[in-house]
């Protein structure tokens, strides 16, 4: 797994040298709520239209209760071919990994008073996935960005056997930006 992952940096790392746009964005609404990422998208010099991701992410203990989530955060990478041929804005499709960072709460069990008894410490819970999204990025004054895409993935790759998820996640996002 870490021969994976340092494939894909250097695979990423090499890409975003060809970069001649960088833009930083994040998701104010999710902020609002304790879901905080920012995410980083390069435009390819050779071909505009094309766009180079990485992400990460981190969800706080209040967003993670109320929502019934154990997702801790996470890391994310991923290209985007947008179908104006000159630059990356409009319609687009992508393809993104992403590795997930899962802490789930271990067994136990009620005794006679009604309480729960925790029988063990927190157990990793990890997990990467491989997907698509379909989406829609403004660029208001060659500056300032919104973006929503929504998708799906196939969970490639989990740390536990025995695993309550399906072999498919849910992928979305509605992120604000800034163009350098």
């Amino acid at each position: 797994m870490k021969k994976s992952i340092a494939t894909l940096v250097l695979t990423i790392f090499g890409f975003v040298s060809q970069a001649q746009t960088v833009e930083i964005k994040s998701n104010a609404f999710g902020m609002i709520f304790g879901a905080y990422n920012v995410t980083a998208e390069f435009q390819l010099e050779i071909n505009p239209s094309i766009t180079v991701l990485g992400s990460a992410w981190y969800n706080t203990e209040e967003l993670k209760d109320w929502l019934g989530i154990n997702r801790d955060g996470g890391l994310s990478a991923g290209v985007r071919q947008y179908f104006n041929r000159y630059e990356d804005q409009g319609v687009f499709i992508g393809a993104a990994t992403r590795y997930i960072s899962n802490t789930t709460d271990s067994s136990g069990y009620w005794d006679n008073m009604g309480n729960w008894v925790q029988t063990a410490v927190d157990i990793k819970d990890d997990y990467a996935s491989l997907g698509f999204t379909i989406g829609y990025k403004y660029i208001y004054n060659d500056k300032i960005s919104v973006d929503a895409f929504i998708g799906g993935g196939r969970i490639l790759w989990e740390a536990r056997d025995q695993s309550y998820r399906g072999p498919a996640e849910f992928i979305s996002g509605f992120n604000f930006g800034y163009r350098f």
